[in-house]
C-alpha cells in the first residue's frame, strides 16, 4: 500500500513539473507573409524614455537577421544593430564622382566607400525584439532595437575623434 502511494506521488509530481516547464515556454509566430515591426521600419536614432521630468535620453540602433536557425537569426540582428552604432560613432565616407565627356559621349563613374574602423561599443541594452518563422521558407526573421545612454554615445564619438 505504501509503495502504491509513493508511485502515485511521484507520478503526480512528475506531471506537475512537466506542466510547469511547458507553461514557461514561448512559441515563435509562424507567418504566411513577411512583416517588419513598425518600430523597426521607423527606427529612431535618438529619443527619450521616462515620465514627465524623469526622462533619460538614448541613442538607438536596429538590426534584422534571417536564417533557418533561430540563434543565427538573432545573432545577425544584434550584429547589424551594433554595426549601426559603430557607423555613427566612428564611420567615414569617401565619395567621388567623375564625369568624362568626349565627342558628345558622356561617361560617369561614382565611387562611394563607407569605412568603419574598430569601434568601442559599450553600455548598450536590448530594447525590443521580435521573431517569427516565415512558413514558405522555414527561415526565422528576428528584429532587434538596442539602446545606449545618449551620454555614453556622445562620449564614444568624442573618443573616436580623439583617436583619429
Amino acid at each position: 500500500m505504501k509503495m502504491k502511494a509513493t508511485m502515485k506521488a511521484l507520478t503526480v509530481g512528475t506531471l506537475l513539473i512537466a506542466l510547469g516547464a511547458c507553461s514557461s515556454m514561448k512559441t515563435i509566430d509562424v507567418r504566411e507573409t513577411k512583416a517588419n515591426p513598425s518600430w523597426y521600419m521607423d527606427c529612431k536614432q535618438i529619443g527619450s524614455e521616462g515620465f514627465l521630468f524623469w526622462k533619460d535620453d538614448y541613442a538607438y540602433a536596429c538590426g534584422m537577421g534571417e536564417s533557418k536557425f533561430e540563434q543565427a537569426s538573432e545573432s545577425q540582428a544584434y550584429a547589424f544593430a551594433v554595426k549601426g552604432f559603430a557607423e555613427r560613432i566612428n564611420g567615414t565616407v569617401n565619395s567621388s564622382t567623375t564625369v568624362d565627356i568626349k565627342n558628345n559621349n558622356r561617361d560617369t563613374r561614382t565611387f562611394v566607400e563607407h569605412l568603419v574602423q574598430n569601434t568601442t561599443i559599450r553600455e548598450h541594452l536590448e530594447v525590443k525584439k521580435y521573431s517569427y518563422e516565415l512558413s514558405s521558407t522555414g527561415h526565422v526573421h528576428t528584429y532587434v532595437r538596442i539602446k545606449m545612454p545618449l551620454e555614453t554615445f556622445d562620449r564614444l564619438i568624442a573618443e573616436a575623434k580623439e583617436a583619429s
